[in-house]
């Protein structure tokens, strides 16, 4: 899980990835391969993915294939967060924490019983960080900016109605507010050779200063920069959801849950890091969506039988205006060139310069990019889990997915107005069933045997990003069909849990970035089904309490994602290549172990690392911005006073100080450049809890 995905610049611009399979992307023409549900809402959009949430009950990490139990389909993986339901006990908190870069983050809570059978909850927090970036002036030195920040607010309303003995309505309003500056990205390379853009700007603008490595920011200046372009990460989210559970019978059940949400975002960044306007960009974005699930659900056959039937209905809207600064002030330059750089007439030109040249409308690299799109979605599910013996249990499950996209997009360069795309509206839709199937076997009381199969789709989506009209078309879903066999166990009197999973997927019509040529012959950015790729691995999770106040966790995962195939047209990818975001090992542990205090509490410490192996941000592997291997020791100490009800928490985190690119986008072939920013430092906080 990282933030600013595809470059964008963004601190609530999530990007999550499972087992090889995710989102590279920030546009709304791409849809994400792992899915986000809080309280059974989906979440489509990379934008508004980190929310503050409130008052969670727990996350569940669904792995693989979903879609037959709930909502929309997902061919990687779910992130299911289920907040705590109001139950009207008059009860609340408040907590403060200090720490780090002025850190000051403020929440609370109240439950309270508003009748016999209506129950509130309202949560608020704040959350105020200065950023761990610099951005200096090129020609003082002072200090400009911190990039990094947090500045957020959140509020969240709650209320639960017992309606009957049989009938229960879950009613909830959110709403986040941000305000704050991009992700702290830096000039991570540069080589002017390589790219001919960049060398006839250097020689034609040079503006205020030629591009040069100078500006790069290594390990040992991983946070500071010059950069001048857009610095801004802004969010406003909200939303409603009703969730009706019916008790029809002791055999049947009915639910449904009904959803409305919005959200509207500025954010942008400069990609060159230097005070020059070479590589800039700048989104403004907005969605809203309505979704409606039923779920039906019961026992049958003297309880041997456990099954769910539902549909699902999804309506969303998106606009994306983006505002593109590619080596800004090439173009006039050019056209204030007497002559061609070769000498050639302006009525016929084979190189740029002059006025009214043509080849200079080709170097005008500053971009207005219109993107709307609308996008319905209908699914029917089912599930069903048979107990066969009683060991053994067969659980299948199926779902249908129909999908119909309409994408508007108007693209014109802006210095010269000319028209990349005049408004064009193009449609396409897909359907898919894609069914699951598991056996399990109850070995012992305790130990839990299991095999499975799933499919699942990605649906298709438009390229974002045509340079020309060729490129304006649609692409078609991915597909994932994946296998897996584990055992979970409980053991040495359930002080010893054991959980050990093998899996092994094959991924197809992967979305990737291709290049082709149109029927002229002309050069084109396209998105395309343009591969295959076979991901295998395994994970071993274990948690221990060998002693009654000592916890311990561990978890070691594998994952080995192999290319298989390769469309002709992608040319800057191999076979060889490792996938992004994917390491090949990932690795945590905890230990927890709470002293007694006689008459006054406890206090616990707590310890955690995790480590990935070295891994890239994108498809051609640039070593440049490649995250090493890299692992987090974090530490906390909490002394609780049961009789006061309030905790004292004192924490560190990455104590070891580990500078590590966090995310990265390369702009090799076409500027020369490429970018990222690194992970958050070490950081210390002092959190204070009043329970009431």
């Amino acid at each position: 899980m990282t933030t600013g995905a595809g470059g964008s610049g963004g601190s609530s611009n999530l990007q999550v990835f499972i087992r090889g399979v995710g989102q590279t992307d920030f546009l709304f023409t791409t849809d994400p391969g792992v899915g986000i549900y809080v309280d059974g809402v989906y979440y489509p959009r990379s934008l508004g993915g980190v929310l503050d949430l409130l008052d969670l009950e727990r996350v569940e990490v669904l792995r693989g294939p979903q879609g037959t139990l709930f909502g929309k389909n997902t061919i990687g993986g779910a992130i299911n967060v289920i907040s705590r339901k109001p139950n009207g006990d008059n009860t609340g908190y408040v907590e403060g924490t200090v720490g780090s870069y002025n850190r000051l983050d403020l929440r609370g809570g109240f439950d309270v019983a508003l009748s016999d059978t209506l129950f509130a909850k309202i949560s608020v927090s704040s959350k105020d960080r200065d950023g761990y970036g610099t951005r200096l002036d090129f020609a003082t030195g002072d200090v400009v900016s911190h990039p990094g920040n947090e500045n957020q607010s959140a509020a969240r309303v709650a209320l639960h109605w017992k309606a009957s003995d049989a009938v229960t309505v879950d009613l909830s309003a959110d709403y986040t507010r941000e305000r704050e500056e991009s992700v702290p990205e830096v000039l991570a390379f540069f080589d002017e050779s390589i790219s001919p853009v960049a060398q006839l700007w250097n020689i034609f603008v040079a503006d205020p200063a030629p591009m040069s490595a100078a500006f790069i920011s290594g390990p040992d200046n991983p946070f500071t920069t010059f950069a001048t372009g857009p610095n801004e990460s802004n969010l406003d989210a909200g939303g409603v959801s009703m969730t009706i559970n019916w008790e029809m019978s002791d055999n049947m059940a009915f639910k449904s849950i009904t959803a409305y949400r919005e959200m509207d975002g500025r954010f942008g960044r400069d990609g060159d890091g230097s005070p020059a306007d070479f590589i800039a960009t700048d989104n403004t974005q907005d969605q809203n969506q309505i979704s409606q699930e039923i779920q039906f659900s019961g026992v049958a056959l003297d309880d041997k039988l456990t099954w769910l039937v539902g549909g699902f209905y999804f309506d969303e809207f998106g606009r994306d205006q983006n505002q593109v600064k590619l080596a800004s002030g090439l173009y006039n330059a050019l056209e204030a060139l007497p002559g061609t750089l070769d000498g050639s007439p302006l009525s016929a030109p084979s190189a740029p310069g002059g006025p009214g040249n043509p080849i200079n409308i080709a170097l005008d690299l500053d971009f207005d990019i219109f993107n709307e799109i609308d996008i319905k979605s209908y699914a029917a599910f089912t599930q069903a889990t048979y107990n066969l013996t009683e060991s053994l249990s067969l659980t299948a499950g199926l779902r249908y997915s129909y999908e119909k996209k309409d994408y508007t997009l108007d693209h014109k360069k802006i210095a010269s107005g000319a028209p990349i795309i005049n408004r064009t509206t193009i449609g396409d839709s897909w359907d898919s069933f894609t069914p699951m199937a598991t056996l399990d076997y109850q070995a012992t009381d305790n130990i839990l045997l299991y095999a499975s199969y799933s499919r699942g789709f990605k649906s298709g989506g438009f390229n974002g990003r045509p340079i020309n009209e060729g490129a304006v078309a649609s692409y078609d879903p991915e597909e994932v069909t994946a296998y897996e066999v584990g055992i979970k166990s409980d053991l040495l009197d359930k002080r010893m849990r054991l959980n050990i999973a093998a899996f092994y997927s094959d991924y197809t019509d992967i979305q990737l970035t291709a290049v082709s040529a149109d029927k002229d012959g002309i050069l084109q950015l396209v998105v395309d089904n343009a591969g295959n790729a076979k991901v295998k691995g395994f994970e071993i999770e274990l948690t221990a309490k060998p002693m009654p106040n000592l916890d311990i966790v561990v978890a070691v995962g594998h994952t080995d994602f192999e290319l298989t195939k390769l469309a002709a047209g992608v040319t800057d990818i191999t076979l060889d290549a490792q996938w992004p975001k994917t390491p090949k090992w990932t690795a945590s542990s905890s230990i927890q172990y709470t002293f007694p205090l006689d008459n006054f509490g406890a206090l616990t410490l707590r310890g955690d690392w995790s480590y990935t192996s070295k891994n890239y941000s994108e498809q051609t592997n640039l070593e440049a911005i490649a995250s090493r291997g890299v692992g987090l020791i974090n530490a906390r100490a909490t002394l609780i006073n049961d009789d006061g009800g309030w905790q004292l928490s004192v924490f560190g985190t990455n104590l070891t100080n580990e500078i590590y690119i966090a995310n990265g986008l390369q702009a090799t072939a076409s500027f020369g450049t490429a970018e990222a920013f690194y992970g958050r430092p070490r950081e210390w906080g002092l959190s204070l809890k009043k329970d009431f």
